[in-house]
């Protein structure tokens, strides 16, 4: 019998039980290579001294996810409108994924995550998609120039797993616009 085990993500600070890490992080999207065994997690993973720079670049990026998030949850609205089981699962699966990477952002920030906010979005999945491929597109952008501005190795570590994340969410929209 195989031992259970209980890890934490370095990137969104999430548990998670199992025999191994998982592939990614269920929570926030980022590789196994993130998690931790939970009696080794470092509760100050979130208290980093933040730079002005570093700040402004987090407020940004919190800003980006929740419009993102937003953005997805009236997607899955829309494919739930539709009756688009797989568009429900994509945007729903997203807009956690966009929260959770919100969550993050206003632990280094030592603040409350704000609430999403109602955002349009196209009644269609596939416009949804080919909105979505862009905005995943411009986070990435941002990312990269966060983690290149960033004076702390852990933003610079929390920001490049934000990219690959990110990146893996331009594949799937990608996939689903052609």
């Amino acid at each position: 019998m195989k031992k259970i085990k209980v890890f934490r993500c370095r990137i969104c600070g999430d548990p998670y039980i199992g025999e191994e890490p998982p592939k990614q992080c269920p929570f926030c999207g980022a590789d196994h290579s993130f998690f931790v065994e939970a009696q080794e997690w470092n509760p100050d993973e979130f208290n980093v001294e933040l730079s002005e720079t570093s700040k402004k670049n987090l407020e940004a990026a919190l800003e980006l996810e929740l419009d993102n998030a937003s953005f997805y949850d009236c997607a899955k609205a829309m494919a739930d409108k539709a009756g688009d089981h797989y568009g429900i699962a994509k945007f729903k699966a997203l807009m956690k994924v966009e929260r959770e990477h919100a969550s993050a952002i206003s632990k280094f920030l030592k603040i409350s995550r704000p609430d999403l906010e109602k955002k349009m979005c196209n009644a269609d999945s596939k416009a949804n998609s080919k909105e979505g491929y862009q905005r995943e597109d411009r986070a990435i952008k941002a990312y990269s120039k966060f983690r290149d501005e960033a004076v702390e190795p852990r933003l610079k570590e929390f920001f490049g797993a934000l990219v690959e994340i990110e990146t893996d969410h331009l594949k799937l929209h990608s996939k689903d616009t052609s």
